[in-house]
């Protein structure tokens, strides 16, 4: 038999109280915010002077001088010009060779290569339909209509399969990436679902699946999308072999099967179970004050206003996460010690299928190993940086709906991981991409090619590339 909320109450128990939250933000002048957006963009000066016929004075009829001037910024748009490249190479041959020993020595120019053999598009237009669809989530029907109103007939289907070749090619950079990842010993993840089209034009009944994993690190930052069939606990066990450290997810037990990973919980997970149930209350203020769910809500809380601390008073520090270690070994143990205690007494006299109870039994399981986070300052108590990074493919499945195939969701795996990881650095994608193209073009066997001065961090990296 289940005792009633109020019966359960611990008066010992220090209760945080209601926290209103405002934010406030300094708005820049509209002058500086001009200044610092424009700053890079090339200036191009017009002067306005009278000419000779023009400056003579109405009075006198002398020359006029000048006296002072304005300045007056126009930003101005040009149109995306598309035009062909014509090479035309010669074959030359040598007629003193012919006449003397009867064989002619003939050379022939060679014109520049692309990425994708005989195919008419130059990496650079390779290099913007990919961003425009994975970056800026324009699926290719549109991108058709945009190039048709440049005067570019090029299908759909036709940049569907280049986007597959590319994607085939960039599959060693991908690899690269994940023996990188592999040896961090600090990785997020998360999942979410991708529908995919069967071989008979039908969408799959079965759910598919597109699986990020992503590095914490403030250097050499990884972001990496797996597509899979199944939400199976193979899919990360397979993909993160090798790996060795700490894992931070939500709470699906899935992650439990990671060979040589401690397992980190979610805190904001945990806080949203929590809210969940005093949503329908927030303007019920009696009711607030008597919800018991309101209380391990206010410990999440309590934690995150911790962690704002620390980092408004030591983010700017070298030893910052040295502070945040010592500083949460001694004020943040105590709120996981109350925390901890509340949800194991409270569980076990609420109804377990009640939002209330759901919400404890979820806190009480993902709890302990929230403890983990204690042993080193690098550590974050959410897992939203993954959250944030797999945001981009989240908008972009909302305007192209779905895969056509398998390959595809492969392909925009690949691609996608590209793409954020290159962002993630402080790379503008679209010349990233560009700049990968070049290096492994006319190349056969990408095992032989240097692959350090490729890595988004690279120093070799033009600075053209990078974000100013």
């Amino acid at each position: 038999m289940r005792f009633e909320l109020s019966q359960n109450s611990n008066s010992k128990i220090n209760e945080p109280a209601v926290e209103e939250i405002t934010y406030k933000r300094n708005k820049p002048s509209k002058n500086s915010t001009m200044k610092d957006n424009l700053s890079n963009l090339e200036v191009i000066e017009i002067e306005h002077k009278l000419d000779s016929s023009e400056n003579k004075c109405d009075i006198c009829h002398e020359e006029m001088q000048v006296i002072g001037s304005k300045t007056k910024d126009i930003l101005v748009y040009e149109p995306v010009k598309m035009y062909i490249e014509r090479h035309i190479t010669y074959t030359y041959a040598c007629k003193k060779c012919e006449i003397e020993s009867g064989q002619a020595n003939i050379i022939t120019t060679e014109s520049p290569k692309n990425l994708i053999t005989k195919s008419i598009a130059s990496n650079s237009l390779l290099a913007y339909i990919l961003s425009q669809k994975y970056e800026l989530a324009i699926p290719l029907y549109r991108q058709e209509k945009c190039l048709q109103s440049l005067g570019v007939c090029l299908s759909r289907q036709t940049m569907s399969n280049r986007t597959i070749a590319c994607a085939d090619k960039l599959d060693f950079i991908y690899d690269k990436l994940r023996e990188k990842l592999l040896l961090s010993n600090y990785i997020q993840a998360d999942e979410t679902t991708l529908k995919v089209v069967d071989t008979q034009g039908k969408e799959s009944r079965s759910k598919t699946y597109m699986w990020l994993y992503k590095n914490q690190s403030c250097d050499n930052q990884i972001i990496l999308f797996d597509y899979q069939k199944t939400r199976s606990s193979s899919c990360p066990k397979k993909f993160l072999e090798g790996f060795s450290g700490y894992l931070q997810t939500d709470g699906y037990n899935g992650y439990n099967k990671v060979d040589n990973a401690t397992r980190i919980y979610c805190l904001a997970h945990i806080r949203r179970k929590f809210f969940e149930v005093i949503q329908p209350i927030l303007n019920d203020k009696e009711a607030l004050e008597r919800s018991r769910a309101l209380i391990g809500f206010n410990y999440c809380e309590q934690i995150y206003e911790l962690e704002k601390d620390i980092k408004k008073n030591y983010n700017s520090n070298e030893d910052f996460y040295d502070k945040r270690y010592k500083i949460r070994l001694k004020k943040l143990k105590p709120i996981l010690d109350k925390f901890k205690c509340f949800a194991n007494e409270e569980v076990e006299n609420t109804l377990t299928k009640s939002s209330l109870g759901k919400a404890l039994e979820y806190a009480k399981e993902l709890l302990p190993n929230m403890y983990f986070i204690l042993e080193d300052g690098h550590l974050e108590i959410d897992n939203n940086a993954a959250e944030r990074a797999i945001k981009p493919f989240v908008i972009g499945r909302k305007n192209w709906l779905f895969c056509k195939n398998q390959k595809g969701a492969h392909a925009s795996a690949t691609i996608y991981s590209i793409i954020e990881t290159a962002k993630a650095n402080n790379l503008i994608a679209e010349r990233y991409l560009v700049y990968l193209f070049d290096k492994m073009t006319g190349i056969d066997d990408f095992c032989k090619l240097n692959f350090e001065p490729l890595m988004p961090w690279a120093n070799e990296i033009p600075r053209c590339i990078k974000n100013k």
